[in-house]
């Protein structure tokens, strides 16, 4: 099936361009970071290492998805050989890794809020006041983790639901994978009549909550900067002694976050809402599901390149090893030795 060998390409080649770009950055926050990036650049870091981290467990964990009826089924062969708990654990993981993007892209947005409009709270991202920021990551990712293994975990109502179609679509038995699912429409085993599923239901609305008080906190944060940078002159919350540079960094910055933020609508929790949105409405999306996992994987890649982009002294080192690479192809072009002389 043409779908899930591009799928499989891209299993591969999207972790490979992410750990490239991540490091690629990784390198500039760490050598090319300008003073008045401040300690904001070691919020950046963890981020870029983040993205490393997102690529290595999308790639050994290698998850695709199949949407059959009232069912979705997020799957893994278990390309590690774990044992089939471990195995099942390790895809949960990667689940929630969307919720671990979304908070920090929120934190993101608390600092660059923070430095801006109340620069005397920064000390919240100083020790020992970043605990909270660590526990609160930490307690939204378990969250999203533990519902996925105890809402979302295997199930032999689902595999009988299902199986039929894994096996036609992608010659699989249930003995060949492990995988996380909800099936939002049952059967009672007495009546016959099909009802909601409560345990499947409340796992989305838990997602839903975890999305939109992320989401919540970013848009806050958003209109409170974009207030400030409309009306710099009147607003602006600066000590005189900061200079036009930090001005100018605080605008590329607030550019590259929002641009941040509205790629991960598009890549991530847009088809993430598909995912969830189709098996209630009880519509099959045929080959395009192919395409949904991987275009979440394409997020680690924007999200290193975005800095990149925006941020002009990494633009400029970036240039600068282009304009090498030209000048010295150019050098050796032009020596002595290498003159050519074409005939007329």
């Amino acid at each position: 099936m043409l779908s899930t060998i591009i799928s499989q390409i891209f299993t591969y080649l999207l972790p490979l361009l992410s750990w490239l770009c991540n490091a690629i950055l990784i390198f500039l926050i760490l050598q090319r970071s300008p003073q008045a990036l401040g300690g904001y650049k070691y919020l950046m870091l963890i981020f870029s290492v983040f993205g490393v981290a997102f690529g290595v467990i999308n790639v050994t964990s290698q998850p695709k998805l199949h949407f059959y009826q009232a069912a979705y089924i997020i799957f893994s062969e278990n390309p590690l050989g774990l044992p089939r708990k471990v195995s099942f654990w390790y895809l949960a993981l990667n689940c929630a890794m969307y919720a671990m993007t979304l908070y920090l892209l929120a934190f993101h947005f608390v600092y660059r809020y923070l430095a801006v409009c109340k620069p005397h709270k920064l000390q919240w991202f100083t020790y020992p006041y970043f605990l909270v920021m660590i526990g609160i990551f930490l307690m939204v990712t378990f969250d999203w983790w533990f519902m996925a293994v105890w809402l979302a975990g295997e199930d032999e109502e689902v595999e009988e639901y299902i199986s039929d179609s894994m096996r036609q679509t992608f010659n699989l038995t249930s003995q060949d994978y492990t995988y996380a699912a909800s099936l939002f429409y049952r059967k009672n085993l007495i009546t016959g009549m099909e009802s909601a599923s409560l345990p499947d239901f409340l796992f989305v609305l838990n997602l839903v909550l975890i999305i939109t008080s992320g989401f919540s906190i970013i848009t806050y944060c958003w209109f409170k900067l974009h207030t400030v940078f409309i009306n710099t002159k009147i607003h602006f919350h600066f000590r005189p002694s900061q200079s036009r540079r930090t001005l100018e960094m605080q605008h590329q910055l607030f550019r590259s976050l929002v641009a941040q933020t509205l790629f991960p609508v598009f890549l991530l929790f847009f088809p993430a809402g598909v995912l969830l949105g189709f098996p209630i409405f009880k519509f099959e999306p045929g080959p395009l599901e192919a395409i949904i996992l991987p275009l979440i994987a394409t997020e680690p890649v924007i999200d290193s390149l975005v800095p990149m982009y925006f941020i002009k002294d990494y633009r400029k080192a970036i240039r600068g090893v282009f304009r090498k690479g030209v000048g010295a192809e150019r050098s050796t072009t032009m020596s002595p030795g290498n003159v050519r002389v074409h005939p007329m």
